[in-house]
């Protein structure tokens, strides 16, 4: 996926006269800083809203791809086969070298998929898929090297190494256009780097709780702006339970954007349910509130959440693909994680066990953070693959989870931004991406949070 390869073409703008300002002058403007961020859609999005692309239909990965000037795929792919070695002589590029250090982790495939594969049927498929699955069909030594089920992969590196942009290219972008996946981008009261792609998204929050958007400018002199989500992003959906919202709320070939119920509901139920792994129980502020011997200090942090609701996914299915982009994925399991801290590190354990069932029951999880001791062990030696950023030396000896490193020297010192190396202890290949088009930017952060939450409490 070079630079090379993707070509910038127009995207999505904004239907307002802001589209007339330059960045710094947006940046300068209250109104025009607002605009910016209400006013982006997405191009033809409406008339693409069948997610499997059945016939000549584009899928939502498409539109994505289109928008952000990415070559199809497919067409990267017979390119990169026409390509010499980087560092090699007589040698075909590293990611068809060595297909499971990259593919491996990007093509997600069920018991279905090895058959049409084998026997060369693609009906059915999304134009995207069927295309690649027509170019792998030719190439059954690289097939069967490919795992069935959804893998997963741990990228890391230091604070301006593009792991956002990354993020946002390979398991949204190009994940959506080849694999009937539900993305699931884990939303963050003080982080919102899934901006890029507001015009695609299917924004998750719990229902019957008021919600508060608020857009911090750059400028310490401009006030927060009030921003309504329903004019910021593609689709604002509410779920009533963690199962309502596997089942009934996600969507296959669909970003969306989760934030976690702080209510709580169905989340010690996903516990209780689960075959093989302990009970462990949520405090909710409401219920804090309603008995006199908690107070504050006792109810459950709200990003808990997502362990019971991985495990729920996991466990009770439903059987659609789903990948999970946890970003700063050290901030929710830590590698110092203790049970004197809600039982962080029991919730932690609880997932990793039934995380061994993940693959089969497509359910992937991409964690991206700043260091590889930034995950917490249990989890880091369940992730079949890494991806070290520019910026940060790859390892070359022995790894936690990994064995034996296969590089023998130090690839990502010479690498740019926008670079990376995707590898496990048998094969590694380099990768690249593109930055996301300026017109795609939000200056200022965007802060999503429930006020009742605290009302409940005083």
């Amino acid at each position: 996926m070079s630079k090379t390869d993707q070509k910038m073409r127009p995207g999505a703008v904004a239907e307002t006269d802001e589209q007339d300002y330059d960045l710094l002058e947006v940046v300068q403007d209250r109104d025009l800083l607002k605009a910016r961020l209400e006013g982006m859609t997405a191009p033809n999005l409406d008339k693409t809203r069948e997610v499997t692309g059945e016939g000549d239909r584009h899928t939502v990965g498409e539109n994505l791809r289109h928008a952000f000037g990415f070559s199809r795929w497919s067409d990267v792919m017979e390119r990169l086969e026409r390509a010499d070695h980087p560092a090699m002589e007589e040698g075909s590029h590293p990611i068809l070298e060595h297909p499971r250090a990259f593919l491996d982790h990007l093509v997600h495939l069920d018991d279905m998929d090895k058959l049409r594969l084998e026997h060369g049927e693609f009906a059915g498929l999304s134009r995207e898929r069927r295309a690649l699955f027509q170019w792998l069909a030719e190439r059954p030594d690289l097939v069967k090297d490919l795992r069935i089920g959804g893998t997963d992969w741990l990228a890391y590196g230091p604070k301006g190494s593009g792991k956002s942009t990354m993020a946002t290219a390979l398991p949204v972008i190009r994940n959506l256009e080849i694999n009937p996946d539900a993305v699931v981008w884990r939303g963050s009261p003080s982080r919102a780097e899934w901006l890029p792609l507001r015009a695609w998204t299917r924004l998750c929050l719990p229902s019957g709780l008021d919600v508060e958007a608020v857009l911090d400018p750059p400028s310490d002199e401009m006030e927060p702006i009030p921003i309504d989500l329903e004019e910021a992003v593609y689709e604002v959906v509410r779920y009533d339970s963690i199962r309502q919202l596997n089942h009934e709320v996600l969507k296959e070939g669909m970003l969306h954007v989760v934030y976690p119920d702080p209510k709580f509901r169905g989340a010690t139920a996903a516990y209780r349910e689960a075959d093989e792994i302990q009970e462990v129980g949520h405090v909710s502020a409401w219920h804090a509130a309603a008995d006199e011997e908690l107070g504050p200090e006792d109810v459950t942090p709200s990003e808990m959440w997502w362990f019971a609701w991985g495990i729920d996914k996991i466990d009770h299915g439903p059987p659609i693909w789903v990948s999970w982009l946890c970003d700063e994925i050290g901030n929710l399991m830590p590698e110092h994680a203790s049970n004197d801290y809600h039982r962080l590190h029991d919730r932690i354990s609880a997932y990793r066990d039934k995380y061994v069932d993940a693959r089969r029951n497509k359910f992937s999880q991409f964690g991206v953070g700043h260091d590889l001791d930034d995950l917490h062990n249990l989890m880091r030696k369940k992730k079949r693959w890494r991806i070290t950023l520019a910026g940060i030396d790859n390892p070359t000896g022995k790894t936690v989870g990994m064995g034996e490193a296969p590089m023998n020297r130090n690839y990502t010192q010479s690498m740019q931004l926008g670079q990376a190396l995707s590898w496990n202890s048998q094969s590694f290949a380099e990768f690249s991406w593109a930055d996301v088009p300026s017109e795609f930017k939000v200056p200022g952060q965007l802060h999503i949070r429930f006020p009742e939450v605290q009302e409940v409490l005083r």
